[in-house]
């Protein structure tokens, strides 16, 4: 049986041209070879405004900032079966958009559960696990489905993240997993 696979990813860095860019683009291409829909959101290119901490949400069970999160992004989360994201590092840690972007799906809870989660993280070397770290557990906030660690890769000037081989390879193998668990989720659904 052929399954309908799709993937969201949120692209939280704020070049236009960037190494994590370049990266995310690698995992989406492996994915779509495998017949998964993919569809990027580029936080740079939104209109994004931070949580307000209104707590609205929990009245409304969505959030109520009237933004291109609440319109264009959440819904597409809800429905897809893979989340991705992808941030460069700063400061160890991810970026401010990636980390805007967590804050405001708060108002999600419950609705990400068993979604399964990618993960990109790009920087000089220092501040890599600290940021996947800070995705994963987003995403076990969320209970999402954490089966593989994610891509790393290093890369300052643009496109330098082409030359670390292990990130590229690792596009293909997370690539792989994201598919066999979504696979897993969906058939498990469809079963019931």
């Amino acid at each position: 049986m052929k399954m309908n696979i799709q993937a969201v990813a949120i692209l939280g860095s704020h070049r236009a041209k960037s190494n994590t860019e370049v990266l995310l683009n690698y995992l989406v291409e492996s994915l779509q070879d495998k017949g998964v829909e993919c569809l990027i959101f580029k936080l740079r290119e939104l209109n994004v405004i931070p949580c307000k901490s209104c707590r609205r949400c929990l009245s409304s069970k969505w959030c109520v900032i009237d933004d291109d999160l609440t319109n264009k992004v959440f819904p597409n989360l809800v429905e897809t079966d893979i989340i991705i994201i992808a941030t460069p590092t700063y400061f160890d840690n991810v970026s401010t958009l990636t980390k805007i972007f967590m804050d405001r799906t708060w108002s999600l809870r419950g609705l990400l559960r068993n979604k399964v989660l990618g993960a990109v993280v790009v920087g000089r070397g220092y501040g890599l696990d600290t940021a996947l770290n800070a995705i994963h557990n987003w995403a076990l906030k969320h209970r999402m489905i954490i089966g593989d660690r994610g891509v790393t890769g290093r890369g300052f000037e643009y496109c330098e993240v082409i030359e670390d081989e292990s990130a590229i390879r690792a596009c293909e193998e997370h690539a792989d997993r994201l598919k066999e668990l979504a696979e897993i989720i969906k058939r498990h659904k469809i079963m019931k």
